[in-house]
């Protein structure tokens, strides 16, 4: 089967999905292509390439990249195209739609939260959907917004999952010197909200809790939310370390006692919570999307009020009060990741669906 994947080439989930697939089904042929420039090496038997333009207006990149991928199909005959998101990349569907070749669409949870909004891209999205032979997605609440914009769907739910063999514990959770060593990977963007990160940490320091937290990645904010640190006297405990080796991310994530996530808007379980869960790490969490059905409190985690950086620092605080259980704690979180969100579980499952088409 020759097998097209068309996804961004910046994004760490598309590398994982593709590769394990490929990994757990070699005979196949895989091909994919990304309208960005690639973050991340590609395994080498894949046939990958991106969109090297020279258009500088969106438009015209555009309608250049969907002629590649007419090209490209016209020579290879894909037996199945997959399609990540459905902003830019719903565009392409326009390939597969046209020449009768099965596809598959798997919406992005920001593509139908924010995308649909406005009239003109859910009818566009609400196009795409319906001429899809099998739409995916890793969340139930994504999985009936996109019942809302075509009732006679059928979305599959499919987890991105993570490698439990990569990521898992190496050092035991325990305070060294009586130091929090808390961190937070999530990107530095609005929707992440790190700005309730900072404000609790204020209260932390303020009642003389003894901490250090890391804020790696970077993004649109960072310069603003350098600025807030500052002011906010916190340059002793808060320190940021710019993007990270993603083969390194399992040691960097072991260096801490607590993982902290402020999103104030996810889809499924978020890759870098499950990674956290799966190094057996403290995690705590706020209470969007579908987080509440993955995490209990102090039994494989801690929730707080999405957007409250008091109820932040009670979770905080209330993690320590269970210290003397961090032990259990990590262990019924790597758990729930083996049972729910193991990635060739995933990806088997995934690969069936493909395969019934």
């Amino acid at each position: 089967m020759k097998i097209l994947y068309l996804a961004p080439g910046n994004s760490i989930h598309s590398k994982k999905w593709i590769e394990k697939i490929k990994t757990l089904h070699p005979e196949n042929s895989y091909y994919w292509y990304s309208f960005e420039k690639y973050s991340y090496q590609v395994d080498e038997s894949i046939k990958y390439f991106y969109c090297d333009s020279k258009f500088r207006l969106k438009f015209f990149k555009i309608i250049y990249f969907i002629f590649q991928i007419y090209k490209v199909n016209f020579k290879t005959r894909f037996d199945l195209i997959h399609i990540h998101s459905v902003g830019t990349y719903g565009l392409f569907s326009i390939i597969p739609i046209l020449f009768k070749v099965p596809f598959i669409i798997t919406p992005w949870g920001s593509d139908i939260i924010f995308g649909s909004q406005k009239f003109i891209n859910r009818i566009i999205i609400k196009f795409i959907l319906s001429n899809a032979n099998l739409i995916t997605c890793d969340a139930i609440h994504i999985a009936n917004l996109i019942k809302k914009i075509l009732p006679e769907a059928k979305p599959k739910i499919i987890n991105f999952g993570i490698d439990a063999s990569f990521f898992k514990e190496i050092n035991k959770i325990k305070l060294k010197n009586n130091l929090l060593k808390i961190i937070s990977t999530r990107n530095h963007e609005n929707i992440y909200d790190l700005g309730t990160l900072i404000k609790a940490s204020k209260k932390l320091k303020d009642n003389n809790i003894n901490f250090a937290l890391t804020i790696a990645s970077e993004g649109s904010q960072t310069k603003i939310l350098k600025k807030t640190v500052f002011e906010l006297g916190l340059s002793n405990q808060i320190k940021f370390i710019g993007r990270y080796q993603y083969e390194n991310l399992p040691e960097l994530i072991n260096n801490h006692d607590i993982y902290i996530s402020t999103s104030l808007s996810d889809a499924g379980i978020a890759s870098s919570i499950a990674e956290a869960m799966a190094c057996q790490k403290i995690v705590i969490i706020s209470d969007s999307g579908e987080n509440k059905s993955w995490i209990s409190n102090s039994f494989n985690g801690f929730l707080f009020k999405s957007g409250s950086s008091q109820s932040l620092y009670n979770s905080i605080i209330e993690s320590i009060d269970y210290k003397n259980n961090w032990e259990k704690i990590g262990i019924n979180a790597r758990e729930t990741i083996l049972e729910r969100n193991d990635i060739n579980n995933e990806m088997n499952k995934m690969y069936q669906l493909m395969t019934s088409l």
